[in-house]
């Protein structure tokens, strides 16, 4: 039997990973990520009208702040990352969903010293379409706490430097630069 590429055909009651193609499970991680920015967003959006932005960025801090070693501890059970190190935490960054929806470069200059560099981020895209600065809290408050709570969760001596948020230079320059590093 081939590997289904999509699922458009008959219903199968005892569907599994396992019978879809290579292609087919790149596009359902890749929907699965798209899935889960979406409902980061949808809440806080609807958070944001009813109490305002100001509750619901600490919700949202508050959220993401229980989010992180949850996320990690499954990422990292799951994939059996047991190292302690720079490397490690990039692994794991790599299998997040939401890492899912970026597109990144990553400068190893030594076995605990990386260089993250995110090329494409589609909210601070549709924050900078907004309009209304939400990309600065977003990016140099909630990015900030977050990336180094992930990094607290591999070694605390793990340093993060954020080397660059919004506001972009153009549409070419990059959307965030980390530094992590022991």
């Amino acid at each position: 039997m081939s590997k289904l590429e999509d699922y458009s055909g008959e219903f199968n009651p005892h569907l599994k990973p396992s019978d879809f193609s290579y292609d087919a499970l790149e596009k359902l991680i890749k929907t699965y990520g798209q899935l889960y920015k979406a409902l980061d967003g949808f809440w806080y959006l609807a958070l944001m009208e009813k109490s305002g932005n100001d509750e619901a960025l600490a919700c949202d801090i508050a959220v993401w702040e229980k989010l992180c070693g949850y996320e990690m501890e499954k990422i990292t059970k799951n994939f059996n990352i047991t190292g302690k190190d720079v490397k490690s935490l990039m692994k794991a960054f790599q299998l997040s969903p939401w890492a899912w929806n970026l597109k990144w470069d990553f400068e190893v200059l030594g076995d605990n010293h990386i260089i993250w560099k995110v090329t494409h981020c589609p909210t601070v895209k549709a924050l900078e379409r907004e309009g209304r600065g939400r990309e600065n809290d977003i990016c140099n408050n909630v990015e900030v706490r977050l990336n180094r709570l992930y990094a607290s969760f591999f070694n605390p001596a793990i340093q993060v430097n954020c080397l660059k948020t919004p506001p972009r230079a153009d549409d070419n320059d990059y959307y965030c630069r980390w530094e992590f590093k022991m």
